[in-house]
This record gives C-alpha cells, sequence and structure tokens, in this order.
C-alpha cells in the first residue's frame, strides 16, 4: 500500500462502519469503525519480491479489534462474499491459534471451497495489520 492509499484510508474512517458479524444479538445496529484490517493477497516472484494481487480492507470498529488481537476469538472471513463468523476458541471443536481464518467461498456463497489462508497477529508482528499500524516510513 502506497502512502497517498494509505492517507486516503485514514481520510475515509469515520465515515466507516464495521463490517464484521457481530452476532445474533447484535441487530442492526451500526458501529462506528475506528481501523481497517489490512490482508494482501498475492504470490511470491522470487525469493526477494512478493506481488499482492490485491488487498482485503476490512472496515472493524473497537471491540472487534480488540478482538483480533486477543487469544479468545478466531474470526471466519470469506473473502469471495464478505461474510463473517466469530468462533470462541475455548468452545469450538477445532484448537485455532490464528486470528483471521480467510476462506476462499464458503456455505454462503458457493458449493466449492477454495482455500484457506491464515492470519497469526503474533507472527506478522511486524507487518502491517491494521492500516494504523503502518508506520509512515513503511507507507512510502
Amino acid at each position: 500500500m502506497d502512502a497517498i492509499d494509505h492517507l486516503g484510508l485514514l481520510a475515509q474512517l469515520e465515515n466507516e462502519i464495521c463490517e464484521l458479524n457481530h452476532g445474533p444479538g447484535a441487530g442492526n445496529e451500526k458501529r462506528s469503525a475506528v481501523d481497517y484490517i489490512i490482508q494482501p493477497f498475492g504470490y511470491s516472484a522470487n525469493e526477494l519480491e512478493e506481488v499482492a494481487v490485491r488487498e482485503m480492507i476490512v472496515p472493524v470498529c473497537a471491540d472487534c479489534a480488540d478482538a483480533l488481537q486477543g487469544n479468545e476469538w478466531t474470526l471466519f472471513y470469506c473473502f469471495e462474499c464478505c461474510s463473517s463468523q466469530w468462533v470462541n476458541r475455548r468452545y469450538a471443536k477445532n484448537r485455532y491459534r490464528h486470528n483471521i481464518l480467510w476462506l476462499r467461498g464458503c456455505p454462503e456463497c458457493s458449493e466449492e471451497f477454495g482455500g484457506l489462508y491464515f492470519t497469526d497477529i503474533k507472527a506478522i508482528i511486524d507487518q502491517p495489520f491494521f492500516v494504523s499500524r503502518i508506520r509512515r516510513s513503511d507507507a512510502a
């Protein structure tokens, strides 16, 4: 993400609403976004060069941002239809250790599962995860 895109996102932030599922008790309540999740998808051209084919940019509220940084919840996010589902790790059948599991296709949008990608905040601590944490020198 270049510096101009970074500044554009920050300028639009006050008008954004969280796009994540807040569960059945939340109703149609709109929550103001306080940050964006940035997830590049791409491939490695060689050992030194990575190519981001596209970046998934998802506005998140303060509660979701806190949950994404903790160890209690894992977010399943389909980047084909933008649906999301939270899983409490304590009650899950599987032992999830990642903060976000990105799905390519889900039961909501496809009958074919296209892949699974993951984001582990602790593993990418030096990489931009939230747009507010991209240092000015990194954006240039």
